[in-house]
């Protein structure tokens, strides 16, 4: 369970790191911050799907 909670918030900071490098000229502070919003991004998407999980099991 948890660690579909991790899958999501890893590869959503990955891809949106992916997606700032694509500008020409983004500076490390962009490409951070746009990991940290995907992070957190992931975080929710992984914790909406888990907790819809355990609400079907029961």
């Amino acid at each position: 369970m948890y660690l579909r909670l991790a899958f999501w918030t890893l590869s959503l900071a990955y891809t949106s790191v992916l997606f700032s490098r694509g500008t020409s000229g983004s500076s490390p502070g962009i490409m951070l911050s746009a990991a940290v919003l995907g992070a957190i991004l992931g975080f929710s998407l992984g914790g909406m799907f888990v907790s819809r999980r355990t609400r079907k099991r029961s």
